[in-house]
């Protein structure tokens, strides 16, 4: 017996449809509410083996992912052979609609803040042990914790457990149309067209199964479909709108046309950029949009003599963002191993070769504080990426990669565990940018200057189900102990508008300093002594420091201290026993892009930006610095590497340090990632499975000291050609190198004698380092995603000597 209850409306009318294999002779329906009471409505309309009517609930309580109210129902069929059958099951009062910039549910707008799950990559066991209902309960509980709303399954359908708790809990779920024996395969489909099709008996059966389930949002025919037909999709779409018709209907997760009929909303790929710096605004610029397919008809780009036309797109439906941040860290290994011994289940491989890769390369001891640097500098990029979402007038929401770690690879982009347990950022922290009411600022890079006045726009997104009106706005600027340098009250602001929108600029005036410090800006709104919302960010100021160009800085030799470019130059004066500050900047870094011949000397160095690593893609896991030695000496500094080096690492020489002659002495550190790259693991491209120890985990120096011969080597893979700019990191890092350079602190504990030096300079000169596939595309920084040309020239720069 299939039973349908069509409840997609307000008002607390409702129309149960059944459907059975033999002929049915009665039926009768039993709703009951919260409180236990009871409607019986009988004299079903009987006509064979289907039974229907219409019933009303008095003042229904809605079903919204904040109150998921449910009523119970039981249907009690007897059968023309005089057998009986009875059904329980609940359902919901809600309805499901788009304004054009966001999903509403029941006519007030969401913005959708979804998480995925379903394939295999991003998706994990029940490695607790717990019943299908618990273990579904404990990630839809800890999700909503987070802020979610919203669950994307990804090439999947999932179980009725899984609806039957996002029902109870309050969670919206987008479902995508594959019979569950064709799975999905990444890397054959992201070169590839995918699938859009779906057998007419799977959506039957699909419906049949969730129709009643009011957490039930969205149909999806699948994930980045490329060329899906247009009357492939239509065929669909009216076959769902035949058994259904009361969800969104979406064909392709990403690469759908702009603007295309028949769906209700779109989602797509607004690009593997990191949304700060000069790619600040990615989540408002449509040209990130421009490698989706369109037409001859409507070209998104035509190239003319000495011109070009880009179309700017524009979307009818709410658009939602596809896949983003993808932000991995490290992982705690260790207290991994110990819990899946803990919980009685077989760890994964990697688990102990990551183990094994750690202290081979002699990073045991400090592991601990690599881990915590490195999900400090995820933390961070997230509530980044997040805000810049929020910030957004184009989105109406985004799903997230991804909520939970999986078990089933090492890479790592969850905020909670495999286990579905907090390990790092709680709730508390990323409600405040994950929440139905967030504030939002831009700062630009949260670099300042003392004595600067600088005006921060403040931006509210406030898609809360409260009718409040007015609120006090707070705003204080703070040092480390809490002390005031800034502050302003302003008395009832407007929030009662739904959506995105400014509410103030502060204008705020950094007093003289006597050192450069880190600040923490925190805004608030309260009403009647209530906090409505709250956020904070840290911000760095700088004591202004004696200007000075590149070529100067580069070219500063005053008494036993040199600074230079040069590497020749360096190995002489460290002959004569100088105290040398090497800048290293160079092309053969960047030879991906360059292809700059071998130069005399080289260090081996692998190009970075300053983004996170997004899944396999960059080699920037965080880093650790020596917080007390670069306070001393004037760089506002903490013990993480974070957003104070966000101009100085961007477009820099990180030194790897693996195969260097001796320990050195590092200042700042840089963390690579753990994981492998998807095509060296893949058995069709280079077939490699295991951990490759020379792209994994290296060691890594942004700046680091060494004796070298007589003298001492301080080396600087830091870009600090913002000195040409007046940037004020790059000011203060110069200056720190001189102090530190001045003072007794100079003085590393590992020496080599400059003929290895010279040696081993010379032998990293003879070939370049050449990052992997995906980490390629991350350095390149210069496309939104990778393209079929992208590959094929990876794949060549790889196997060209």
């Amino acid at each position: 017996m299939t039973i349908k209850i069509n409840t997609a409306n307000l008002s607390g009318d409702g129309t149960i449809e059944i459907a059975s294999e033999k002929a049915l002779r009665s039926a009768v329906l039993t709703v009951e509410n919260k409180s236990g009471e009871k409607t019986v409505f009988e004299y079903l309309g009987i006509n064979g083996n289907r039974a229907k009517r219409k019933f009303k609930i008095e003042n229904p309580k809605l079903w919204s992912v904040n109150e998921p109210n449910l009523y119970c129902y039981e249907v009690t069929a007897e059968y023309g052979d005089g057998q009986t059958e009875t059904k329980r099951g609940r359902f919901g009062f809600r309805t499901l609609s788009q304004n054009g910039k966001n999903i509403c549910l029941n006519g007030k707008p969401l913005f959708i803040r979804g998480y995925i799950r379903g394939a295999t990559a991003h998706d994990h066991s029940n490695l607790c042990g717990l019943s299908e209902y618990e273990f579904y309960k404990k990630n839809i509980s800890a999700a909503k914790k987070f802020g979610f709303n919203f669950v994307r399954f990804h090439s999947t359908v999932p179980s009725e457990e899984f609806f039957a708790v996002a029902d109870e809990l309050g969670l919206l779920v987008h479902i995508e149309l594959r019979p569950p024996h064709d799975i999905y395969n990444n890397l054959e489909e992201m070169v590839t067209s995918g699938n859009a099709v779906v057998p007419k008996e799977f959506l039957h059966s699909v419906v049949n199964a969730t129709y009643n389930h009011p957490s039930l949002a969205v149909y999806c025919i699948g994930n980045e479909i490329k060329n899906a037909g247009e009357s492939v999709v239509r065929e669909i779409k009216e076959t769902l709108d035949e058994l259904d018709g009361t969800r969104l209907f979406l064909d392709t997760c990403a690469w759908g046309k702009n603007n295309r009929p028949l769906v209700d909303m779109d989602v797509q790929h607004l690009s593997y950029y990191f949304p700060f710096g000069k790619r600040s605004e990615m989540y408002d610029d449509t040209d990130n949009l421009l490698v989706v397919n369109s037409d001859a008809d409507t070209p998104l780009v035509t190239r003319g003599e000495n011109c070009t036309a880009v179309r700017k797109l524009y979307f009818s439906v709410p658009l939602i963002a596809h896949e983003v941040c993808h932000y991995t860290a490290l992982r705690d290994f260790y207290a991994l191993k110990e819990k899946f011994v803990e919980y009685g289940v077989s760890r994964p491989w990697w688990i102990d070769e990551e183990i094994k890769m750690i202290e081979s390369k002699g990073y045991k001891e400090i592991f601990p504080e690599m881990y915590k640097a490195s999900k400090y500098f995820q933390k961070e990029c997230l509530k980044t990426a997040f805000e810049a979402m929020r910030k957004s007038k184009l989105l109406g929401g985004f799903h997230f990669l991804q909520f939970a770690d999986t078990d089933v690879y090492e890479n790592s982009n969850g905020i909670v565990d495999c286990f579905d347990d907090e390990n790092y950022i709680t709730p508390e922290e990323f409600a405040k940018f994950n929440g139905d009411k967030v504030i939002v600022v831009d700062l630009g890079n949260g670099i300042f200057s003392e004595e600067e006045n600088a005006t921060v726009p403040v931006y509210f997104s406030n898609i809360g189900d409260d009718l409040a009106e007015k609120a006090d706005l707070y705003i204080a600027l703070e040092t480390k102990n809490g002390e005031r340098v800034a502050n302003v009250e302003m008395k009832n602001v407007d929030v009662s508008r739904k959506g995105v929108y400014e509410i103030a600029a502060a204008k705020i005036e950094f007093p003289k300093a006597n050192k450069s410090q880190t600040l923490t800006l925190k805004i608030s709104l309260k009403t009647a002594d209530k906090t409505y919302a709250e956020n904070r960010w840290d911000i760095r100021v700088f004591k202004k420091c004696e200007k000075r160009t590149y070529f100067e800085f580069t070219n500063y030799e005053k008494g036993d201290i040199v600074v230079t470019a040069d590497i020749a130059t360096a190995l002489n004066k460290l002959e004569s026993g100088k105290k040398v500050c090497l800048v290293y900047r160079s092309d053969f870094t960047r030879h991906r892009k360059t292809f700059a011949a071998s130069p005399e000397y080289a260090f081996k160095a692998s190009w970075n930006r300053f983004k996170p690593v997004i899944w396999d893609r960059g080699t920037n896991f965080g880093g650790l610095c020596d917080e007390k030695l670069l306070n001393k000496y004037g760089f506002p500094s903490g013990k993480y590497y974070g957003f104070e080096y966000c101009a100085l690492s961007e477009d820099c020489d990180k030194i790897i340090l693996d195969d260097f002659p001796v320990k050195v002495d590092k200042i700042i550190s840089g963390i690579d990632k753990s994981s492998r790259d998807r095509f060296d693991a893949y058995r069709d491209a280079y077939n490699l499975p295991e951990l490759m120890y020379d792209r994994t985990l290296r060691d890594f120096g942004y700046l680091f000291s060494v004796g070298v011969g007589n003298g001492k080597l301080l080396v600087c893979g830091l870009n600090l050609t913002g000195l040409d700019e007046n940037e004020p990191s790059s000011l203060a890092m110069a200056e720190f190198i001189i102090k530190y350079m001045q003072s007794d602190d100079f003085k590393p504990r590992n020496r080599l004698s400059v003929e290895v030096l010279n040696r081993y300079l010379k032998d990293c000169a003879e070939r370049p380092v050449k990052e992997r596939t995906m980490t390629q595309f991350w350095a390149l920084d210069d496309a939104p995603v990778e393209s079929p040309e992208f590959w094929k020239a990876a794949k060549k720069y790889l196997k060209d000597s």
